[in-house]
């Protein structure tokens, strides 16, 4: 089903995605969502909720190098991955039709399909950074690549507590192999030739990024934490490739918006 109008984005914040391969929408989430998606992060994180695989929960290197230092889940959990299919409140959210028409506006579409969703808690003092990367090159099962992550801003995201950075028009170069990264990376600084951009937000914002865009965040060593979420869309007549399999051991997908095609991706109601 193509999408004939915008929902919620102007035409300049769409074009701005398609050149620079993300866009920041401000203020979208409500205090409650942002409330109810906190809560719930600690519980999960905490290591509280028993519908929760344990192997969903990864936490920060140095915890998992020396597992009897943790004191504190919350303090130690790096992130939390594919957990949509297991818990009402976060399927709730891959569901709000606020993040869900921002998602048609930039696809084209309403028909829609969630991949999975990733839960990073970045704790004070020592949340790791993560490398440069394309999601893509995990999601690599899945064709074309031309999905859409929504993360979420649980907590106010900065330079300082390690916000994500994006490498505009990084989206148009393809997958670029693992061992061409660091030439890459190497000319992403603020003199390079692809200069990178921080994308600060404060909690209920939310930025969108294109599965092919090269994206990264810093270390947090502030005493504020820097939680978000994010869930991953992809269309309905995406297809997935049998030679790859599954790649991550997903959960279904989950169909969140419209129909889905035969001999496309394979999805399951949302409830």
């Amino acid at each position: 089903m193509a999408v004939s109008t915008r929902r919620v984005l102007s035409r300049q914040q769409v074009d701005f995605f398609h050149q620079n391969g993300y866009v920041a929408v401000e203020s979208l989430l409500s205090p409650a969502e942002i409330q109810a998606l906190a809560e719930r992060s600690d519980l999960i994180g905490s290591g509280q909720a028993a519908h929760i695989p344990r192997e969903r929960i990864q936490i920060e290197k140095q915890f998992r190098d020396n597992p009897g230092a943790v004191t504190d889940m919350l303090a130690a959990v790096r992130k939390l991955a594919h957990l949509a299919n297991y818990d009402d409140v976060l399927r709730r959210h891959s569901l709000n039709a606020k993040i869900l028409d921002v998602i048609a506006d930039l696809l084209g579409t309403d028909d829609i399909a969630l991949y999975g969703d990733q839960l990073f808690m970045k704790p004070a003092y020592h949340g790791s950074a993560k490398e440069w990367h394309q999601d893509s090159e995990s999601f690599r099962n899945i064709f074309p690549m031309d999905l859409v992550s929504a993360w979420a801003a649980i907590d106010d995201a900065t330079i300082a507590n390690g916000c994500l950075w994006m490498v505009p028009g990084s989206q148009r170069w393809g997958v670029v192999p693992r061992h061409l990264i660091p030439t890459f990376e190497a000319q992403f600084g603020p003199t390079g030739a692809y200069p990178a951009q921080p994308v600060e937000l404060k909690s209920g914002s939310v930025s969108f990024h294109h599965s092919l865009t090269f994206h990264a965040s810093g270390p947090n060593s502030t005493p504020h934490r820097r939680r978000g979420y994010a869930t991953h869309y992809m269309r309905s007549t995406s297809v997935m490739d049998p030679l790859q399999g599954n790649v991550h051991n997903l959960p279904p997908f989950i169909q969140v918006r419209g129909r889905a095609y035969p001999g496309c991706v394979e999805s399951i109601p949302a409830f």
